[in-house]
């Protein structure tokens, strides 16, 4: 058949409800009578659990103890909310609740401190139903999600295999409904070996106290801080090695980069200034950008003698050092700046610009 059978629904639940037992709260020699820690859902995260199990009934009385249970819960009126209980299982007893909820709220037990999940009681229950049960693969399919959804604030990886049973089983049913062979892969439940399959965890996983805020971080993906982290890292060696970046991207010859900086030189010499001591300093900047182009960029927070000391190794050293020297007289030293000095720093830079054209 293309779907599975009630029964072997039904065993999924079992499969997964097992997963949500944690041994009862007890002490033992070796830790001096202090309670073991287990962990926890908040009562929100179990009424949730609860409306969806409830949700869909017509049953008036139902609906009106399960909304008296959540908000009991939620408000810390655990003697209430015992008193209630009580009265919720009563009535599963009598058949006016669904088997999964019933199975749900039989194995729940309310104390002082919250509510307790018995995963064996809510097997054996879920076990015992599976026969007289008429819930659909989809109803089942819901139902493990519910329990999914319970289970990721436990142990996400049990969550993540409930959910992926969840799925199968609602794709299961679809394919049933529209009489095709979906070919699904077989099912391998614990002691089944002939029903298609689904794999599931085993048996006998703690047991699920809730009552207090759940003291377990969630699990969080590694490429949720390794990327930011790489990021991070590139741009600070791009921050401490970015002399020799600037330095290698200015001896590259690219595309454009021609007609750019043969623009930007043939906006300069259009407005040389008159002034001696502004000529120097238009020949100084004229003479950055030749050296630049030439592999030797002047970085924003190099001093024009830095400049001129990077540029040791290279032919055009001398003219450099005459221009350099010559805009430090201009543009600091407070002397006073002729015609001839300007016209040095021109003679200068042209000797060091007869070679690119």
């Amino acid at each position: 058949m293309a779907f599975l059978p009630v029964s072997a629904a039904f065993l999924l639940l079992v499969c997964a409800a097992g997963m949500l037992a944690i041994p009862a709260h007890a002490a033992d020699d070796s830790n001096a009578g202090q309670l073991t820690q287990t962990p926890t859902v908040t009562p929100q995260q179990l009424n949730a659990a609860l409306s969806a199990l409830a949700g869909g009934s017509n049953d008036t009385q139902m609906q009106q103890l399960i909304s008296q249970l959540q908000s009991q819960l939620a408000g810390g009126n655990y003697n209430g909310a015992a008193s209630t209980l009580v009265q919720l299982q009563g009535l599963g007893k009598q058949g006016g609740l669904s088997p999964s909820l019933n199975a749900l709220l039989q194995s729940l037990a309310v104390g002082p401190n919250g509510a307790t999940i018995d995963a064996k009681t809510l097997a054996n229950l879920l076990r015992a139903n599976q026969g007289g049960t008429g819930a659909s693969q989809q109803k089942l399919s819901v139902d493990m999600q519910t329990l999914a959804n319970l289970m990721q604030y436990v142990n996400a990886t049990m969550a993540s295999q409930l959910l992926q049973n969840s799925q199968l089983l609602s794709q299961n049913a679809f394919v049933g409904g529209n009489g095709q062979n979906g070919g699904n892969p077989p099912i391998a439940l614990p002691g089944l070996s002939t029903l298609p399959g689904v794999s599931m965890p085993p048996i006998g996983g703690p047991s699920l106290s809730v009552g207090g805020p759940s003291g377990g971080l969630p699990s969080i993906p590694l490429t949720t801080f390794a990327v930011p982290l790489i990021g991070a890292a590139m741009v600070a060696a791009l921050f401490l090695f970015r002399g020799r970046v600037v330095r290698l991207i200015g001896t590259q010859s690219l595309p454009g980069m021609a007609l750019l900086r043969r623009g930007r030189d043939e906006g300069d010499s259009g407005v040389v200034p008159s002034d001696p001591r502004r000529r120097i300093e238009y020949y100084f900047g004229r003479a950055v950008r030749l050296m630049g182009r030439r592999g030797v960029p002047k970085l924003d927070h190099e001093t024009h003698r830095e400049f001129s000391a990077n540029c040791e190794s290279k032919p055009e050293r001398p003219q450099v050092g005459t221009i350099s020297s010559l805009y430090e007289k201009a543009k600091f030293s407070g002397q006073e700046v002729g015609g001839p000095d300007a016209d040095t720093a021109a003679s200068a830079y042209y000797e060091m610009g007869k070679g690119e054209q």
